[in-house]
């Protein structure tokens, strides 16, 4: 049977030979009684020594099986282990570290739901907009207003409404609507609307087709007021059953209402007694409204008695016109360049509360419908006494604004209203301020003086010691404001006032200053304006002693020359609006131009031979100002030895924001002595040569 086995081996072929032969030479030096001789065998064997060689027994056969079988599975053992220990890419994985991976919660797999839902729904949400809006571009329709980003009250302008199909396809159905702002006035449009001046119907707007709807109106409202004027256009693409809307608005702001108002009243009234708001009205440069409606809201207990122009000066000059319409209304027109004037008496007839609202508004209307463009609301105080007090300053029972320096003129007139005499009176004026000179205090009744007021008994003024039924008298007395000085600079507005009112008592008594209102003539706010200067300089030389004129000096019959003017302004206290300095040259001075100026401009008018310096708005921060400009003067034969005028005398004005008061600075004239020039008036007295 072991031959039968051998035999059957035989039959393998030349490379199972090799293999086997290898495989008993590891058996071979395995073996501790390996020969040494076999090693010499081997290592001297050549190929025909291989096919000579014996055949191998059965046990060999077995041993050789055995190691294949060996061999083959630690191949695989080693497969799967480099398998184990490389990573997705292939390589080497370090198995020194140990990284263990938590097993994911429930958490986990909720957000990761959560996750793929939204990129679901965004996916799902981009096929629709592409399928049902891209794919036919139904809101690609351009659709705008356009107009003025600024308008002044009553100026008519145009408004845009701009539309364009940018889509694939045409649009049915379209119609725009407009709403207005609430002060907005409707003039005109183009193309005409289809109904009530706010909605057009467009109809149809193929591919690519554009139109454009313009809307004149304008807008009476309050300044710095936003009006936004709202469209809206409407439209079904032809492909589609449902309507779409597309949406556009545009803001104009109203800068300015064209007209400037100061109101000037009392802000304390007697119960039964006539009183006056006195208005003044000008235009600005640009002003679109020229009549207007003033309107009182009505009270039970406010009596209106008139609304009055004041007589002007000169005949020449226009006058407002002034229509009653209502019994609370008036129509005012006839409005000019020049500050006008309107007188508004009334009379509250008994005190219900102590302070009472006078509310004015000033509306301009148009048809039926009126637009108010200014309200103002007068909070006055209401006394009711049998004595009737009322305090006077500058000719005015008002409010008024006044500047350092100024001499405050006061009168106080009282009267007895009452069925009785009034015995033992005494009257107390009180006035409340640190600005005043008291030193300067000018009382012919020689009144006593306490603290901050001044007081009259039947000593000073006999007619105090009985005061009849409908009897009457006249305290007069004056003091100055002091003049400006620095420590001024940090005062606040409440500081820079003087409060001056009076009060009174009967049968000898003290004056309480609190208490009852009852005794007090009316209040009045002296606020102080803010230290506006101008200096006006007229050269030849300038401060560095450069010529900055030419020609001879002093002038010469015939023969030109020319000076340099300077302007300074200054101011600290307050910010100034509408600040400018005007001169008119006289007729034998010429404009030379060569102007400067740090703010503002300087124009000269040909017409009017007037030279103006406009600022318009003056911060504190900008505490000085200046500008210059030449004239030059060719006197002639009948100018011999003569001192001739250069400047007339320049006029700084402004507003004071704080104050609401005019201020307005002055120069002296200027001739051709020059006296603010050292260098020139040394060696000329002015005198033509």
């Amino acid at each position: 049977m072991g031959r039968a086995y051998g035999k059957r081996r035989l039959g393998l072929n030349r490379l199972t030979l090799i293999f086997f032969n290898i495989a008993m030479l590891k058996i071979k030096k395995k073996s501790e009684n390996y020969s040494e001789e076999v090693v010499v065998r081997k290592e001297k064997s050549g190929v025909s020594d291989f096919i000579n060689h014996s055949l191998p027994t059965e046990e060999e056969v077995e041993e050789f099986e055995k190691i294949v079988e060996d061999e083959s599975r630690e191949s695989e053992i080693d497969e799967s282990l480099s398998e184990i220990y490389k990573d997705e890419k292939g390589n080497t994985v370090d198995v020194g570290s140990l990284n263990i991976k938590k097993k994911q919660g429930l958490l986990f797999w909720f957000l990761n739901i959560i996750f793929t839902l939204v990129v679901m729904a965004g996916l799902g949400y981009g096929a629709y907009y592409y399928i049902y809006h891209n794919a036919s571009d139904s809101t690609a329709l351009d659709f705008s207003v356009a107009g003025p980003e600024k308008v002044l009250a009553g100026e008519e302008f145009f408004a845009t409404v701009e539309y364009k199909n940018f889509s694939r396809v045409s649009v049915k159905n379209a119609r725009i609507e407009i709403t207005y702002p609430e002060n907005f006035v409707f003039l005109d449009s183009l193309p005409q609307a289809s109904e009530k001046n706010s909605a057009w119907q467009i109809n149809d707007l193929p591919v690519g087709a554009s139109g454009s709807i313009k809307i004149k109106g304008k807008i009476v409202n309050g300044k710095g007021t936003n009006n936004i004027l709202l469209a809206k256009m409407l439209y079904t693409p032809e492909n589609f059953s449902s309507e779409f809307k597309k949406e556009s608005s545009r803001a104009f702001l109203l800068e300015d209402i064209g007209l400037d108002f100061d109101f000037s009243y009392s802000s304390s009234v007697l119960a039964g007694e006539e009183n006056e708001i006195a208005v003044k009205i000008k235009s600005q440069e640009k002003n679109f409204l020229s009549q207007f409606k003033i309107t009182i809201d009505p009270s039970e207990n406010l009596e209106l008695i008139s609304v009055a122009t004041t007589a002007k000066e000169k005949e020449s000059e226009p006058a407002l016109i002034v229509e009653k319409t209502l019994p609370n209304s008036w129509n005012i027109s006839g409005l000019g360049k020049d500050e006008q004037e309107l007188k508004i008496k009334y009379k509250i007839n008994n005190k219900v509360t102590d302070n009472q609202d006078i509310v004015l508004r000033f509306e301009n209307s148009d048809g039926d419908k009126s637009y108010s463009f200014l309200e103002n609301r007068i909070n006055v105080e209401v006394m009711k006494s049998d004595l009737s007090l009322t305090l006077i300053a500058n000719g005015s029972k008002n409010d008024q604004a006044v500047k350092f320096g100024d001499k405050l003129n006061y009168s106080i007139v009282f009267a007895n209203k009452g069925k009785t005499s009034m015995k033992d009176m005494v009257i107390m004026a009180v006035l409340e301020g640190d600005l005043l000179d008291w030193s300067s205090l000018n009382d012919e009744n020689k009144g006593g003086e306490k603290g901050n007021s001044i007081f009259w008994t039947k000593e000073e003024i006999p007619v105090l010691a009985e005061l009849k039924s409908d009897e009457e008298g006249v305290i007069d007395f004056s003091v100055n404001i002091a003049s400006f000085d620095e420590k001024y600079l940090g005062y606040s507005v409440n500081d820079l006032q003087i409060k001056s009112y009076v009060k009174f008592s009967i049968g000898n008594q003290p004056i309480s200053q609190n208490g009852s209102t009852d005794n007090r003539s009316n209040t009045i706010i002296n606020k102080i304006n803010s230290d506006l200067s101008l200096k006006e300089e007229v050269r030849y030389f300038n401060q560095d002693n450069v010529p900055v004129g030419t020609g001879p000096l002093p002038p010469k019959v015939g023969q030109t020359t020319s000076f340099k003017v300077y302007w300074t302004l200054t101011n600290n206290l307050h910010e100034l609006q509408d600040a400018r300095v005007e001169v008119i040259l006289p007729a034998n001075v010429n404009w030379d131009n060569k102007n400067r100026t740090s703010v503002g401009t300087v124009k000269y008018d040909a017409g009017s031979r007037k030279v103006t310096w406009q600022i318009g708005r003056l911060p504190i921060s900008v505490y000085r100002a200046d500008a210059e400009f030449s004239i030059s003067l060719t006197p002639t034969e009948s100018d011999r030895n003569k001192i001739m005028v250069l400047l007339p005398g320049s006029k700084a004005s402004a507003l004071d924001i704080e104050t609401q008061g005019q201020i307005e600075s002055a120069t002296k004239a200027k001739t051709t002595k020059l006296d603010d020039d050292e260098i020139a008036s040394m060696n000329s007295d002015g005198r033509v040569e």
